[in-house]
């Protein structure tokens, strides 16, 4: 019997899914938040095919930016940016690259107001994203999970275990449902329950590398989160077979900025050939940043690119983006 398998994020892709749907909600900084993501789909559009995701309002504001010919606007009912979450993830299976529905529910905190057509977009009876589809016997996100060599699987108890995503639901059901969507193994860690968004995604400080390492962004001594961090090494620390774990310092941002912004280097996207990561305009760690990556992902090109705007709604690159497994990466 063919079974699943969880593909690491930096396998080849046949092409990703990313939106341009910018909501109004963004207010003063729409605009900003315009070019940054502009910039941002270029980039990857220079190492992989983009589908990208735009409502029928903003059909004709996605076809003047000029993409090129690498990207592929789909007119689809997307109503948000953040893909990774929204949007379905793959598994392989054999020969094929099967989605996953993971019932998204606006973060285990559902908005407040009529639930958007967007946050259902994996769901979607269209078959937008494959024919076949699977659904997850839980309540989570794409960023909720990063995947390692042979198909290892890192998650957080803050997240998944979070009352508004799955409160019937145990640490072993969720390890089990994802054995059966294709995991080799299943590690958790404490994550991060002062997140105010998505109650610690673990890809905000954990990347596992095309090399085999992983890279865990560290926190501040006075950070809330520096307790459960520390936890989190100390336990990627005490297991075998996982690679050197290597630190990275998190970026030194402006004090004016909330506790929403998405100050992350290992919130990173991994095109075909490439790795797109941010920077914060500290230079000594965005280059420390920058030299972790390179010998995490050997002879990938790191494209580094500003993004504050974006940071401020929470989210990183790899929140942006949803990679679809080449075939034969399976």
């Amino acid at each position: 019997m063919t079974r699943n398998r969880f593909v690491p994020d930096w396998a080849p892709h046949s092409h990703c899914w990313m939106a341009w749907a910018l909501h109004p909600e963004w207010g003063a900084a729409l605009g900003e938040v315009a070019e940054e993501l502009r910039r941002i789909i270029v980039a990857i559009a220079e190492f992989e095919p983009v589908r990208l995701l735009t409502p029928r309002s903003l059909l004709g504001q996605a076809q003047a930016q000029a993409f090129g010919p690498n990207v592929e606007i789909v007119e689809a009912p997307v109503d948000d940016i953040w893909m990774r979450d929204i949007a379905p993830i793959y598994i392989a299976r054999g020969s094929d690259v099967l989605p996953v529905d993971l019932n998204f529910n606006g973060w285990g905190a559902p908005r407040l107001r009529p639930p958007r057509p967007g946050d259902r977009l994996a769901g979607t009876a269209r078959p937008l994203f494959g024919r076949t589809k699977l659904n997850a016997g839980f309540v989570a996100e794409g960023g909720a999970f990063v995947v390692g060599r042979d198909g290892v699987v890192f998650t957080t108890r803050s997240c998944l275990l979070n009352r508004n995503r799955n409160p019937q639901l145990s640490e072993t059901d969720i390890g089990r449902e994802l054995i059966r969507l294709g995991a080799s193994e299943v590690i958790w860690l404490d994550g991060d329950r002062y997140e105010r968004i998505t109650s610690g995604h673990v890809d905000g400080y954990l990347l596992p590398t095309e090399r085999g390492d992983l890279l865990v962004q560290s926190c501040e001594a006075d950070d809330p989160c520096a307790k459960a961090r520390d936890a989190d090494i100390a336990r990627l620390r005490s297991l075998t077979g996982l690679g050197a774990i290597r630190l990275v310092d998190p970026p030194r941002v402006s004090s004016s900025e909330s506790n929403l912004f998405a100050a992350t280097y290992v919130n990173v996207y991994t095109p075909n050939g490439a790795v797109i990561a941010s920077k914060f305009g500290d230079l000594d760690r965005d280059r420390q940043a920058e030299r972790a990556l390179a010998a995490g992902f050997p002879g990938r090109e790191v494209r580094m690119l500003s993004a504050p705007n974006i940071a401020r709604g929470g989210g990183g690159i790899r929140c942006l983006v949803q990679p679809v497994p080449a075939a034969s990466s399976s």
